[in-house]
């Protein structure tokens, strides 16, 4: 008996699977993660270290070979390549094809954990396995009539938290063309004379800002923490900080002045020609693209109906049309 002789003689049966199949697919379809791209896992790393304007000599002793060094230390690695430039460093780590990523990403944190002492205490790391979950899938930009630092202090801390809870959403980044800084202008002349060194303000300066337990009590049954609070409120707590010289002690105002500042500008970000702060958002590992869109959407437009007046949010990409258009 061949097949098509089976189908007729159990005609019912065959209609009832073939249903049964179809609703399945229409169920299966909603519950599928959608992406622009292939599910990949590519087996490579990467160690990103910045430590300001360290120059590419120096940065290649203290920091790129001991970074090179634990990244061939871990099981699995293939081959370590590197880029090394002005104040930043690449470590490229690749493993054997079949390597469980997971696994390899947190040995390799946890080797660079070790080193990290050796590195220059101002490093900046960065450890990530490569995927194209990592790339942006959505960008917003924030603009008014503020300054570029308030703009990314608004993105950071009000909309990048309330993207951050939407269902899916991975890494939110937010970059504008300035941010706020507190500078201590130091006049050489005044520390001369007080006999001290740009090192010996800078320690002043870090253990005063600082919030430290200092002991309990109990009270009615309950027990307390008492905390020393040192932290700084305002500019002028900054000039009040004292440190200690030859010749007794003296205040950060005796010897510079605190104002306001902002880092040297690397990028430029605009929108509509005026400063703007952009968020990038990436999707999580396995996500739908899709229901990631919806909730970004979602929480920019309750944002956008407590934001200050004379702020807009405006979307520059959305890689989720092309999968919605599909």
């Amino acid at each position: 008996m061949n097949v098509v002789a089976m189908a007729r003689q159990h005609a019912r049966a065959v209609v009832v699977v073939v249903v049964g199949l179809a609703l399945a697919g229409v169920v299966a379809v909603r519950d599928l993660p959608s992406s622009i791209y292939p599910p990949l896992e590519f087996p490579r790393a990467v160690v990103i270290a910045r430590v300001g304007p360290l120059p590419a000599r120096s940065m290649v002793v203290s920091v790129t070979r001991p970074l090179e060094q634990a990244a061939m230390e871990v099981p699995g690695v293939r081959r370590v390549r590197s880029k090394t430039f002005r104040g930043s460093t690449e470590i490229s780590a690749q493993f054997e094809p079949g390597t469980d990523m997971v696994v390899a990403l947190q040995q390799l944190q946890n080797r660079v954990a070790e080193v990290r002492t050796s590195l220059p205490p101002a490093a900046d790391l960065t450890v990530e396995r490569l995927t194209p979950a990592t790339f942006p899938v959505f960008s917003v930009n924030l603009t008014g009539g503020l300054p570029a630092a308030e703009l990314y202090d608004y993105a950071f801390y009000v909309l990048r938290p309330a993207l951050a809870r939407a269902t899916g959403v991975g890494r939110v980044e937010v970059s504008a063309s300035d941010t706020r800084e507190i500078q201590v202008i130091l006049d050489p002349s005044k520390l001369l004379a007080a006999r001290v060194t740009v090192s010996d303000v800078a320690g002043a300066l870090q253990q005063a800002n600082v919030l430290v337990p200092v002991g309990r009590f109990t009270s009615e049954g309950r027990q307390h923490l008492m905390l020393v609070d040192g932290q700084w409120r305002s500019r002028d707590a900054i000039s009040s900080v004292a440190i200690s010289t030859p010749g007794g002690h003296l205040r950060i105002a005796d010897l510079g002045e605190v104002v306001s500042g902002a880092p040297d500008r690397v990028t430029l970000v605009t929108g509509g020609g005026q400063d703007a702060a952009v968020i990038n958002v990436s999707q999580q590992v396995g996500s739908s693209v899709l229901v990631v869109k919806d909730g970004i959407e979602r929480a920019l437009r309750e944002q956008a109906a407590t934001m200050p007046s004379g702020l807009r949010l405006t979307k520059v990409y959305d890689l989720a049309e092309f999968v919605s258009d599909a």
